[in-house]
């Protein structure tokens, strides 16, 4: 833990409430899918599909990155978030918009897009001109930093996006043009969520996972591997280039997983067991939608789930376990009297819980990609889903409880 400004860190209740509100988005998706059955996987363009795909996207992948963010600028980055104190509103105006935007999606009830639309784009415009101030003035490694900026860009094209594509489904506006949802798409899913992964992902494998350090180059090398891809995309949905330029989107899932499989296997000082699991998990489910996707004739349903249903969800429930050992240990320095010995980090978090919530989220994962080929078994997947972020949730719950434990036992 050398190197963190813990007395940079916002009250762990903050973002612990971003993490604790992400499992719970999942597990509501879980309960989707087993509702709707194998109509949320047929097709991306049904309504049931555009809900199912905004509660991974939004609502477990959304909410804990940001939730993240929140702790890692000021404590791993250098950089504070400014007007820290409008964190809370920010969670809450964000989770009230995206309960809007998901019964707009499943109603079209134009009356319910309006006040979608400030809310959830209100607060993720506020929440990224914070951020990009932080970055801006923090103290941390510059590739990092400029990193993390790129990521929060992306997320605010990401937005615009998205309310484009919200006022053309509603009728404000003349249909978007054809393309469009996939530039949403790749903005949302490789400029801001791995954009945001590789960057942390930087500070936290060997910190976490003790690997040795990302090359600065390789660093930069992705950033601008993904801002090329992302013009690409643009121009290639725009009509500009061949519609093969798409099969560009692959390369980002792949070398990532490829990436970290590289640095767990060479890591000096291996650590963390269960949270490496975790992510071998996730990046072998990323590494396979990369293959795929660069296959002619590729199903957009089996590779997007294997991203936003299983290995994007896999890296941020392993890291959301590690963080809420991190924000119940620096509760426990705040609230127990100076001279009381606290537990260490890795002493807070039940071991069995994270090996017990991997493996429903395997087996969860391996269900939900086999309904988009056998959709008789969607409503399967969908409770199994519910059970893996049920049991994610009680373990946080678990792990964050024991501060208040240790509170009561030092007062007595």
């Amino acid at each position: 833990m050398s190197g963190l400004a813990f007395a940079q860190a916002p009250p762990p209740s903050v973002p612990m409430r971003f993490l604790a509100t992400a499992l719970a988005w999942g597990a509501l998706a879980g309960c989707w899918l087993a509702w709707h059955g194998d109509v949320a996987l047929l097709s991306r363009w049904t309504p049931a599909t555009l809900v199912l795909v905004h509660l991974f996207a939004l609502g477990l992948l959304g909410n804990a990155m940001l939730g993240s963010l929140v702790q890692f600028l000021p404590v791993a980055a250098g950089s504070p978030l400014p007007c820290a104190r409008v964190v809370p509103c920010v969670h809450a105006t964000f989770n009230l918009g995206l309960a809007l935007l998901l019964a707009t999606l499943a109603t079209s009830s134009h009356a319910l897009a309006a006040p979608a639309a400030v809310l959830l784009g209100g607060s993720l415009a506020l929440f990224a001109a914070l951020a990009l101030v932080a970055v801006v003035r923090g103290s941390g490694v510059r590739v990092v930093r400029d990193g993390i900026g790129l990521a929060v860009l992306a997320l605010m094209a990401t937005a615009m996006l998205g309310l484009v594509l919200l006022a053309a489904r509603t009728g404000w506006r003349m249909p978007a043009a054809a393309g469009m949802v996939d530039v949403h798409a790749a903005f949302g899913v490789i400029g801001w969520t791995m954009g945001l992964l590789a960057a942390v992902g930087a500070v936290t494998l060997p910190m976490l996972q003790g690997t040795r350090a990302p090359p600065v180059a390789a660093a930069r090398a992705w950033q601008i591997g993904v801002l090329l891809t992302l013009c690409v995309i643009a121009a290639d949905t725009a009509g500009a280039l061949p519609v093969e330029a798409m099969r560009l989107a692959a390369w980002p899932f792949a070398v990532f997983a490829a990436a970290v499989f590289v640095l767990q296997a060479r890591a000096p000082h291996r650590r963390n067991a269960m949270l490496r699991a975790f992510w071998r998990a996730g990046c072998a489910a990323l590494l396979l939608a990369g293959v795929l996707s660069a296959w002619p004739g590729a199903a957009v349903v089996v590779t997007g789930t294997l991203v936003l249903g299983v290995g994007l969800p896999l890296l941020v429930v392993g890291m959301a376990m590690e963080i809420t050992g991190f924000l119940t240990w620096i509760a426990l320095r705040q609230r127990v009297p100076r001279g009381v010995r606290v537990p260490g980090v890795g002493t807070l978090f039940d071991e069995g819980g994270k090996r017990r919530a991997l493996f429903a989220h395997v087996i969860a994962g391996g269900l939900l990609v086999s309904a988009t080929l056998v959709p008789v078994l969607a409503r399967i997947a969908g409770g199994t889903l519910v059970l893996a972020y049920a049991m994610s949730l009680h373990a946080l719950w678990r792990c964050w409880r024991l501060s208040a434990t240790w509170q009561a036992r030092a007062s007595g």
